[in-house]
């Protein structure tokens, strides 16, 4: 059964939505998108291009999509939701002679109790819905994922989440301290340590995983990196035309896991995390226009949220 699938993995993978023509049509539109080269990750709601934005809306409602949907509700026993923030990615790798690359979605969340509390529950649902463009090759091209480390989320089970995590916090070590060991090592070493794996998707099929699971982005190889410029940082990579990665991300959750969300980061000082509930009614207001249907679907789950941090940010 998909849902008892994800359960156990904390991630599916979808059959394949978009067809090679349409990947490449898209791939086409995004080129002349990004073209400014000002930034690697762009917000649905700021693309120019009306047949694009409609495209990439289309795939989220698609018919595969919806099935899951449906089976993974009986995870969370109330209504799931597509949700903002819909951004589009390009070339966005992690640099390894900078970072590893692991992460959790939720780690600020787990900060705090209130958030521990939702995620505890064992009805917490809220995930990554992301469509790759390309094959995961070399360059990268999807995720890598360490196996069930979305599980053990509850006030009993702490001590074995944290047992389990004590390879990734060692590698975090190596790379901190001894990086040129670190990097002279191959990588497959480290994801056996950590009992990675890296996923390979059909491009135009739909990767969900869960929000705490660790993961980061299939990193481009040790071998390859020495071909490759970042800029802005460690994740905007320079590639060929060819080399080019384009992910597209959403979110998919219930309620109470984006009052978690929003209780988190809007705690942060960060620009973008500040001004997030504002992007998340931007966008919605903004699918309107093209999906009515989905918009008020966000808006009813997302409306008391947005009421009660709009009450929190005026105090």
């Amino acid at each position: 059964m998909i849902h008892e699938n994800y359960r156990k993995k904390g991630y599916l993978i979808s059959k394949k939505i978009l067809k090679k023509d349409d990947i490449l049509s898209m791939r086409n539109d995004l080129d002349l998108e990004f073209s400014d080269e000002e930034s690697n990750a762009k917000l649905l709601h700021d693309f120019k291009n009306e047949k694009l934005i409609k495209k990439i809306i289309s795939l989220y409602k698609h018919d595969i999509l919806k099935n899951i949907k449906n089976e993974l509700i009986k995870i969370s026993d109330s209504n799931l939701t597509l949700l903002p923030h819909f951004i589009i990615q390009k070339n966005y790798h992690v640099d390894l002679k900078q970072f590893h690359g692991w992460h959790r979605d939720c780690a600020g969340e787990l900060i705090y109790d209130y958030c521990k509390n939702i995620h505890y529950s064992k009805n917490y649902f809220f995930s990554k819905v992301g469509f790759y463009l390309q094959e995961n090759t070399e360059y990268g091209g999807s995720i890598d994922v360490i196996k069930t480390s979305h599980k053990h989320f509850s006030k009993f089970k702490t001590f074995f989440r944290k047992i389990k995590i004590i390879p990734f916090k060692i590698i975090t070590l190596v790379h901190k301290h001894f990086r040129n060991f670190y990097n002279i090592i191959p990588e497959s070493f480290f994801m056996f340590l950590l009992n990675a794996k890296r996923l390979y998707p059909e491009p135009g099929s739909a990767v969900i995983f869960d929000y705490r699971l660790l993961h980061r982005g299939s990193p481009i190889s040790k071998k390859k990196l020495k071909e490759i410029n970042f800029k802005k940082g460690h994740y905007q990579a320079v590639t060929s035309k060819d080399q080019t990665k384009y992910s597209i991300y959403c979110h998919l959750g219930t309620r109470d896991a984006v009052d978690s969300y929003f209780f988190d980061r809007l705690k942060r000082s960060d620009n973008f995390s500040k001004n997030e509930l504002k992007t998340w009614i931007d966008q919605i207001d903004f699918i309107s226009k093209y999906d009515n249907e989905l918009s008020k679907e966000m808006s009813k789950l997302f409306s008391p949220i947005m009421e009660k941090y709009q009450k929190v940010q005026q105090i």
